[in-house]
């Protein structure tokens, strides 16, 4: 389907990728790298100053991304199911790092123990996934009712953590800390 879209040959497209495996670790790095930058710039943006809000914001861009390339996000899920190693294991990593950063700065900064952070991260990655899978297959409510009660499970567990009242910055705003944007592959 690839290949007839693009207009061209499937020889002449896996002569360029290697083969499907190559195609479909590609595609998965592109994604990797454009959800983790959305997710990151909703990070860095807190809507409202409110971490909880943080949280929201970044779950919902999650939501919006899946729902605005669906078949793309089928295809990632089905390719890493096939081969693990291989796919969109590097969506849901390159993601979770991030996370595991950002959370681990926030919980130090709330005087809270940050050993957690990287296995909640992917937790929180590994949960939104599914939600967001299981919500595009079924349609069975509103995307924003599903951010919400993706955010009222993940709020609960990391307020309980410390992060309700985490320390304020210069502005006097509570904040989640981002990462600075991740280098592209090969810019070391």
């Amino acid at each position: 389907e690839l290949a007839a879209e693009a207009g061209i040959t499937k020889p002449i497209l896996y002569s360029h990728f290697g083969d499907k495996a190559g195609l479909v670790t590609a595609l998965s790095e592109r994604v990797a790298t454009q959800l983790n930058e959305t997710i990151l710039r909703e990070l860095a943006t807190p809507a409202s100053g409110e971490p909880r809000e943080v949280v929201r914001s970044a779950i919902a861009a999650f939501c919006t991304f899946i729902e605005s390339e669906p078949e793309l996000y089928r295809f990632l899920i089905q390719s890493a199911m096939q081969r693990p190693a291989r796919t969109s294991t590097r969506v849901a990593s390159d993601i979770s790092n991030s996370i595991a950063v950002s959370l681990g700065s926030s919980l130090r900064r709330a005087g809270a123990d940050s050993g957690a952070a990287e296995p909640w991260a992917f937790a929180i990655v590994g949960m939104t996934f599914a939600g967001a899978g299981w919500w595009l297959e079924r349609r069975s409510m509103s995307k924003d009712d599903l951010v919400n009660y993706l955010t009222q499970l993940l709020w609960s567990g990391l307020s309980g953590a410390g992060l309700a009242n985490p320390a304020a910055d210069a502005r006097g705003h509570a904040s989640v800390t981002a990462l600075p944007p991740r280098a592209a592959a090969g810019d070391s």
